[in-house]
């Protein structure tokens, strides 16, 4: 009896030295990263690929009708755009336009999926569009100019009578802002998805934890002992429940960082969906989308634009006469036509080094995260299993004991 007792208790203290380790080790995946390690995250980055891929013809195997319908409309979409025939003459005026909203949808997703780490597409790329409309309008006095294509910001011939009003600028840009705002209410799903996945699945462990705690008895040391993220988090459920579709529409329609853990909390307490993303889309591609061109459209006018900077180097002597000619060059370009495929400035040279290192950082932090993921997901399984294996053995031992 004596030798099983402290083989089981040798038993015990084996496994929660290596539950231990394992937490260590938990801290320490947060470091494996592409810059430091890139042979090792790749490797794990190429597992993930595989597990990825695998889980998705799986996904597909289980629903054929809904591969069935996703390959009639690409087939469908294929004939439409390659094969020749009477559609084409349809498919020429509407091609251009289908293309410039995927452009901006796909932005917008770019710039809200990552948490956090997402491509700042709107710095990167929607604001210096509507900075652009902006320059030309104001300074040809006149909107009807193509934004798209090989024709695009040429100047008018003629001048619109009474001038470019604000309005005429945002109804310019207003479907461009409107799309990009769909894109990044359209990235906000993915993580909503798999934090409501995520908390189904363990909705039963949850409601057997707490049967087993309504079993014990309520200790007021341990209630004063919760931290107050742990208090906190109780009363979260019902906070979400009663702010419901105004609430989540008010915080997506403020420029807010915050949000971007939105879907993970919605999903986390079955928020329903279309509750959820008709809110985040109202909010995002509807108020604060515009809310961000209208700011745009009134900084980078021509009159504001050449105020700020005399302003500027009237306070600061160093940059006497060094942004103004910036300014006249960009108008000159502007003014003279300038055709695509004429030498870029040096402006556009170091904004272009801009882009390629926002992108890298975009791309290497999503490898870093899925990787970080996927192996702190291991050792969770394993700490499961293990502390699976401890409750096992401590009804055993109570057992022996009495």
């Amino acid at each position: 009896m004596g030798k099983n007792n402290t083989m089981v208790l040798s038993n015990e203290k084996d496994i929660q030295s290596r539950i231990q380790q394992l937490e260590e080790r938990k801290e320490k995946r947060k470091n494996v990263k592409l810059l430091y390690s890139p042979i090792k995250t790749t490797k794990y980055f190429l597992y993930i690929l595989k597990d990825t891929i695998i889980s998705g013809i799986r996904y597909f195997q289980t629903r054929p009708f809904l591969l069935f319908f996703i390959a009639l409309f690409a087939s469908s979409t294929f004939i439409a755009v390659y094969v020749p025939g009477e559609h084409q003459k349809y498919m020429g005026k509407y091609s251009d336009l289908i293309s410039d909203c995927i452009w901006w949808v796909g932005l917008g997703v770019l710039s809200s999926i990552g948490l956090g780490t997402g491509l700042h597409t709107f710095v990167l790329y929607l604001g210096p569009h509507i900075a652009k409309v902006t320059l030309a309008a104001t300074e040809w006095n006149s909107v009807n100019f193509d934004v798209y294509g090989a024709n695009s910001f040429i100047q008018p011939t003629t001048a619109m009578i009474g001038g470019v009003s604000f309005w005429m600028i945002l109804q310019k840009v207003q479907w461009a802002a409107l799309f990009w705002g769909a894109g990044t209410a359209i990235g906000e799903l993915p993580p909503y998805f798999v934090a409501r996945t995520a908390r189904l699945k363990g909705l039963k462990l949850e409601q057997e934890k707490k049967l087993k705690e309504q079993e014990k008895p309520i200790d007021e040391k341990d209630q004063q002992k919760k931290g107050l993220l742990e208090r906190l988090s109780d009363k979260v459920p019902s906070l979400i429940g009663n702010l419901g579709f105004f609430g989540i529409l008010a915080f997506a329609s403020i420029p807010n960082p915050l949000f971007d853990l939105a879907g993970i909390t919605c999903g986390h307490f079955l928020v329903p969906f279309w509750k959820f993303f008709g809110a985040t889309f109202i909010g995002k591609a509807v108020v604060k989308a515009h809310i961000q061109a209208c700011f745009v459209i009134l900084a980078f006018n021509m009159e504001t634009l050449t105020m700020v900077i005399s302003f500027i180097e009237d306070k600061i002597p160093f940059l006497k006469n060094k942004i103004q000619p910036i300014l006249e060059k960009e108008r000159q370009k502007l003014n003279s036509n300038v055709s695509a495929n004429a030498p870029k400035s040096l402006v556009g040279i170091i904004w272009d080094c801009v882009l390629f290192l926002m992108i890298s950082y975009f791309l290497m932090s999503i490898v870093d995260s899925s990787v970080q993921e996927y192996l702190i997901e291991k050792d969770n399984k394993k700490i499961e299993l293990l502390k699976s294996k401890l409750e096992k053995q401590q009804p055993k031992e109570t057992k022996k004991t009495k």
